[in-house]
């Protein structure tokens, strides 16, 4: 079967995402982790490289049967360039204003004021950082168990006061992009994943052939 991108935003439950629908029968099942901060981490086949500002994936081969499902931050036009056959979800980011404040909350805690986990994943978001650093001298003032955000700032060049930290939190709440020009297999609204999803388990029936079935806990750690 092709590989199967689902593409969104920070924030917008991409991981838990595709960690669920990955149980469906007709899907190749991610290895996936919940932690303490309710954050859900998931390992596909390209180890997450479809997350990174600029992917440089070793080109791998789908599940022959099953669907391949990565988690992508608008990286879709390049996966369609580099494999042979892709299919895609869009997580819409949402219109409704108290959706985007839940949206931008979640993004808050469950990431910028988190730490990574474990050393793996540490290392993981430095790489990620270092690609977009304007500071480059950043990396030795960090240190295994600092927040996501202290480390973003750093990057920039920016002492992570407390000032400093709440300015950068506000810009996050009220920066919006638009939605990316690419014509997704399905678009499913940041609203429907918190509020309908008996209505995603349809979508992903009629478009994809894929069957959540009586998954009790389907989007619960959206």
């Amino acid at each position: 079967m092709p590989f199967l991108f689902v593409d969104y935003d920070q924030g917008a439950g991409g991981e838990p995402f595709c960690a669920d629908v990955s149980k469906a029968d007709q899907c190749l099942t991610l290895n996936s982790a919940v932690y303490a901060n309710s954050r859900t981490k998931v390992l596909d086949v390209f180890e997450q490289e479809f997350l990174k500002p600029r992917p440089n994936p070793k080109i791998v081969t789908s599940d022959p049967v099953l669907y391949t499902l990565v988690p992508t931050h608008r990286h879709t036009p390049l996966a369609h360039k580099l494999l042979d056959k892709v299919y895609s979800i869009r997580i819409k980011n949402p219109d409704d204003p108290a959706m985007w404040d839940r949206l931008t909350e979640k993004r808050i805690s469950r990431v910028l004021l988190t730490v990574e986990p474990d050393a793996k994943y540490f290392i993981g978001l430095l790489k990620i950082i270092s690609e977009t650093a304007t500071d480059p001298n950043f990396l030795k003032r960090v240190k295994f168990g600092m927040r996501t955000v202290d480390i973003n700032l750093l990057a920039q060049g920016v002492e992570p006061t407390e000032e400093n930290v709440n300015e950068y939190l506000e810009k996050i709440k009220y920066n919006r992009w638009p939605e990316p020009e690419f014509e997704y297999d399905l678009i499913v609204p940041y609203e429907d994943l918190v509020q309908d999803k008996n209505k995603v388990k349809q979508q992903l029936k009629e478009v994809f052939d894929i069957d959540i079935g009586s998954q009790d806990n389907f989007l619960s750690g959206i």
